[in-house]
């Protein structure tokens, strides 16, 4: 799966001529994207000669640990670190954001913080291992939090329970915000609006921004009539769109799926390769790795069949694959015909004639 770019890092000059490492965080943060340590290398360059960094920052959240290591990356930066929130800083972008010695919201933006939640498959050992993991991480996320604001732990954690929307003004009353701006267009990339329209309690600006998502754009084609004839035909039908999966209901499916084709193995696999992204994504990715799984058992192979899912390959790619491996353990094969050991020693001794002679004088012949 092809790395994808989730900011941008650019060294800039303000208006009274100093160096200004600017930071744009526009996207979902990691979750097989490029990782937070090239961004934080990235960010040591452009900020290794610059008076203060800005982190602008309109993102629906993402990888809670990659948002730990540039939280603490930024928290570490010698100068001032400014973090302005563009539209909406939610889950773990919020995290970022609390980085900064100053935080700036415009009047409409949003921060949203909330429980830290993730996919899990495995052992019961395995699901209370991954859930030691996320009280942990939901710690530190609280600690940053009262580190900002300076609210008590139980304040915090109740806002963090029911998923809490706070507006600037209302941001700026708990201690995350210092300063608000003049209201700006709310916009979000489309990768964004599929992540927020997952959250439970999204206000009403949140709402709109995801409606305003599915709204075609306005026909512009200058071969229609300017007042068309009306039209006998009934009413196009509205049909409803299809419900959107969770990323918790398609991981579910996954490992259902894999249970019941006896295929548990790969269920991780299938999660890596598709990204959850959708329902249909989700049913070709768990089809294709049980045609990958047959190809490997016909193969003698069935070890392999982990890997290639994971990899993304496709059923002939692994036909291929499979090909090159077993023809590689074989032995070569002579077609030249191979003498018999010691045929120079071995003598061909037929009947001799007076044998045969004396045999059928014998016998009244």
């Amino acid at each position: 799966m092809k790395n994808r770019k989730w900011w941008d890092i650019k060294a800039l000059t303000n208006a009274q001529g100093a160096t200004v490492a600017e930071i744009r965080i526009y996207d979902e943060i990691g979750f097989w994207g490029t990782d937070a340590k090239t961004f934080i290398a990235q960010l040591d360059e452009a900020a290794a000669n610059a008076a203060e960094v800005i982190v602008a920052v309109n993102s629906p959240g993402g990888d809670v640990f990659d948002a730990f290591a540039i939280y603490n990356a930024l928290r570490r930066y010698a100068g001032k670190v400014t973090a302005r929130v563009d539209g909406v800083a939610a889950s773990a972008a919020g995290l970022v954001v609390m980085a900064g010695d100053q935080v700036v919201m415009p009047e409409n933006a949003m921060l949203m913080i909330h429980n830290p939640w993730t996919i899990a498959l495995g052992s019961a050992a395995d699901l209370r291992s991954t859930a030691d993991m996320m009280d942990k991480a939901r710690d530190g996320i609280l600690a940053a939090y009262r580190r900002k604001s300076g609210q008590s732990d139980e304040d915090i954690t109740a806002m963090m329970d029911t998923e809490t929307w706070l507006t600037a003004l209302e941001a700026q009353a708990l201690g995350f915000c210092d300063v608000i701006e003049n209201p700006v267009k709310l916009a979000a990339s489309t990768k964004a609006i599929e992540l927020l329209a997952r959250f439970k309690n999204p206000p009403e600006p949140v709402k709109a921004l995801v409606a305003a998502s599915d709204d075609s754009p306005p026909t512009n084609d200058p071969t229609l009539p300017i007042d068309p004839l009306p039209s006998n035909d009934p009413p196009p039908v509205a049909v409803p769109p299809a419900p959107q999966n969770s990323a918790g209901e398609l991981a579910t499916l996954v490992f259902n799926a894999c249970r019941d084709a006896n295929l548990s193995s790969l269920a991780e696999s299938i999660v890596t390769a598709s990204g959850l992204r959708d329902r249909a994504t989700v049913d070709a990715a768990i089809q294709s790795a049980r045609d990958i799984a047959g190809v490997c058992v016909a193969a003698h192979l069935p070890e392999r069949a982990e890997g290639f899912v994971r990899d993304g390959l496709t059923v002939d790619q692994v036909r291929a694959r499979l090909f090159e491996t077993v023809t590689a353990s074989q032995q070569p094969v002579n077609s030249r015909q191979q003498p018999a050991p010691h045929a120079a020693n071995v003598r061909a001794e037929g009947p001799k004639a007076t044998s045969i002679y004396a045999a059928r004088k014998g016998g009244g012949k």
